[in-house]
């Protein structure tokens, strides 16, 4: 068996493989696309004053607030679905803006489609922000000239999910229904909010509105228009000053309602174009009036997060019929719909209560719930909510590990302690459960270390602060806070000093703050740990060794903001981290009445170095090394010490990558299998390839020279190596440079 250890360095073209499906990058959506929006969000003030009458509004965000700021430059194409309940038509659309260009002369097209989507044989909430399986395809002229319509479909990733058709094109769009041809247009100017409501008004657009009918789905489309194109290509002005983006949230719905199109959009990762599917829904009301009768309306609804208590719940929803075209009406009965970790679906009547419905879910030991709402009105027409879902959390290890307002899988959380493809050690072993909303007490008890990583786009919930210090005076706890943005959420982005009495003096150890000394909102901020210190002078010795400087920049390894925090400690001696040239501290540990703690005003998985090293998940970074201050590992195991057939197939990243002359690929077997690796340009021609039968179970690496399968050396550029089995693809990207 050949086995190469992996290093742990890892370079910037290499966080995340590419797809194998007409070679677009599995990590194709641009750095700072998904960004936190501003303001406060309210209902849309132009619904009172709009030039068109309205019955109703088509939302597809009932019930969530939008507060995502989903970014799209000229040539990009939002779509989304809708379903109406009734006959009618379209009289206007209101587009809420949260982010708008810097400069004159942006606007959008607007266009209405018949629906292709969504298909029988795909779970498109399953698939949606998939690298691979969520890009649909794109129509392609000469030259990569790329549409949204044409004759020339280009296949995509889904074509490959296990129930898709292989030669079935997945176009969501059918034919234009309005205009008959050509489009509507809104101009989009700048103000000085950089966002607000733009309403389209169709009949002032095109001299006609849309008619559509009752459970028959149709697509509005935009495309953004006005500036240069080609987000984030080659370019002699900054892309960030001509974008535009909607208020949105994440919602996994069936089908997903809303995909975007990438005109030839160029990251990190390389060149993407195309239709994907989202999990962000736009925040665009349609205004609409109904000229038949729909079934009841249902609003309000009960929306229950992660609880630990076990008993019933009880969930409300307001419930009311109508019939806008005239005739009877009344709601004939409700129910509430609830399912028990995947199980059938169980419907429990709901009573009416006033204004309001009422029902019980019941009491659970533990597990998952989902649950929707239905209703049905006197002429039998029903109306039903999307599901929604909870855990019942059952604390069942010493540590736990919080996420304030992020996901819990994933990355970048997974990576916060080396559980990524690329990990060469095995921390993530440890014992430990993780929670993603705000600590309870009763939740706090249960644990002796407590992880708390505060979410950049959300901050660090003020509550924690009251439960960790109740919680520390118990004694010989440990307790580990870092974030980005952290203190701008608790001070409004203001220095601020604190005393005696006040939970940063007390328990972090701090006696004023520097609120986003960060070099600038993109930018790498140069960093040091400190040496000799516990956590990081490990990170310190090994990083100086190779000659490097650390740097930040959570917006570049996690899509984040760039505000990191410094302070002056209470003890110089406790500090770990701090800017380059040790000007202010940015990290600290400290022992307090028996309690170990660790600050960072910073997201510690976004420290890397130039040139680049992720050193942010590796063995030695801060989060990592206190595992074995805390106690919780006696060490960390190398993968190399641990005698193991491999769990999955696996195509790790390249290495060294970028590499002249040689790189070694990496690949593992959990059984004996035929493999094929060959190596592809980014158009797709075979340059080398490599075929062997039965190949035994095991971690192997083979070493390429940037050649060809007739030894003739390649030039400089972009490669595609591609790894498969019967059972298993992958591909990883390798870029050499001569």
């Amino acid at each position: 068996m050949i086995h190469t250890k992996i290093r742990y360095i890892l370079l910037a073209f290499s966080l995340i493989a590419p797809s194998l499906y007409s070679f677009i990058p599995s990590e194709p959506f641009p750095a700072g696309e998904i960004t936190s929006a501003p303001g406060e969000y309210q209902p849309n003030p132009n619904r009172s004053n709009i030039t068109r009458d309205i019955d109703v509004v088509m939302s597809n965000l009932e019930g969530i607030d939008a507060d995502v700021n989903f970014v799209g430059h000229t040539g990009d194409n939002f779509m989304q679905f809708y379903v109406p309940a009734a006959d009618g038509y379209i009289n206007s659309i209101d587009f809420h803006f949260s982010d708008l260009a810097e400069y004159s002369g942006g606007g959008l097209q607007v266009q209405i489609f018949e629906s292709n989507y969504d298909w029988p044989e795909i779970n498109t909430s399953e698939i949606a922000d998939d690298p691979d399986y969520s890009f649909l395809g794109y129509y392609e002229e000469e030259d990569w000239v790329v549409d949204i319509e044409g004759s020339n479909w280009i296949f995509g990733g889904i074509n490959e999910t296990e129930d898709a058709i292989a030669d079935k094109i997945y176009d969501p769009l059918g034919e234009q229904v309005w205009p008959s041809n050509g489009f509507g247009e809104l101009s989009l100017e700048p103000n000085d909010e950089d966002e607000g409501w733009f309403n389209f008004d169709l009949l002032a657009s095109n001299g006609t509105a849309y008619e559509f009918t009752r459970d028959v789905p149709f697509i509005v489309v935009v495309k953004l228009t006005g500036f240069p194109s080609g987000q984030y290509c080659d370019h002699t002005y900054d892309p960030t000053d001509y974008l535009m983006g909607f208020y949105s949230a994440r919602r996994f719905i069936e089908p997903q309602p809303c995909l975007k199109f990438y005109d030839l959009c160029c990251t990190r990762g390389g060149c993407i174009a195309g239709w994907f599917i989202r999990s962000y829904i736009w925040d665009w009301d349609v205004n609409v009036t109904l000229t038949g009768d729909r079934g009841p309306v249902i609003s309000n609804w009960t929306q229950l997060d992660v609880t630990l208590d076990h008993g019933p719940r009880t969930v409300t929803a307001d419930i009311f019929d109508d019939n806008p075209a005239g005739g009877t009406f009344g709601v004939a009965s409700a129910q509430l719909l609830y399912s028990i970790d995947g199980s059938e679906y169980v419907a429990a009547a709901m009573t009416e209560n006033d204004t309001a419905w009422i029902a019980d879910i019941p009491g659970q030991t533990s597990g998952h719930v989902d649950y929707y709402f239905s209703a049905t009105d006197i002429n039998d027409l029903t109306t039903t909510t999307p599901p929604f879902g909870y855990d019942i959390f059952v604390p069942g290890a010493p540590t736990l590990v919080v996420f304030n307002g992020g996901e819990v899988s994933g990355y970048p959380y997974a990576y916060y302690f080396g559980v990524g493809d690329y990990s060469t050690y095995q921390a993530a072993d440890f014992p430990h459960d993780v929670w993603a909303t705000q600590i309870q007490a009763a939740l706090a008890t249960e644990y002796s270390t407590i992880y708390e990583f505060s979410d950049p786009f959300d901050g660090p919930d003020d509550d924690n602060r009251d439960v960790i210090r109740a919680w520390l005076a118990e004694g010989d706890k440990n307790y580990f806070l870092a974030g980005d943005e952290m203190f701008g959420f608790w001070t409004g982005w203001e220095d601020q000093d604190y005393v005696v009495g006040d939970f940063e003096y007390d328990v972090l150890g701090i006696n004023h703050i520097y609120n986003n000394i960060s070099e600038s909102s993109d930018s790498d901020t140069d960093i040091e740990a400190v040496a000799g210190n516990i956590l990081t002078g490990g990170l310190y010795s090994a990083h100086n060794a190779l000659g490097d400087t650390l740097v930040y920049n959570p917006v570049y390894e996690v899509g984040g903001l760039n505000g990191l925090d410094g302070f002056d400690p209470i003890n110089a001696a406790e500090v770990n981290m701090t800017l380059l040239d040790g000007s202010i501290a940015i990290g600290l540990n400290r022992e307090v009445a028996g309690d170990k703690i660790v600050f960072m005003g910073f997201d510690p998985i976004s420290i890397n170095a130039r040139p680049y090293t992720w050193w942010g998940f590796d063995s030695l970074s801060p989060q990592t090394q206190s595992l074995l201050w805390f106690g919780i590992l006696d060490e960390l195991v190398d993968i190399d010490d641990v005698a193991s057939v491999p769990s999955d197939f696996k195509l790790p990243q390249n290495y060294p990558n970028p590499f002249n002359p040689t790189t070694t690929i990496p690949f593992e077997l959990p059984k004996t299998t035929d493999i094929t690796i060959g190596i592809y340009d980014v158009r797709g021609r075979s340059m080398w390839t490599l075929e062997e039968s039965a190949k035994p179970a095991g971690n192997y690496s083979l070493e390429w020279n940037g050649v060809n399968q007739n030894g003739k050396e390649l030039p400089s550029g972009v490669y595609l190596i591609s790894f498969s089995t019967p059972e298993f693809r992958a591909v990883q990207k390798a870029v050499l440079i001569r």
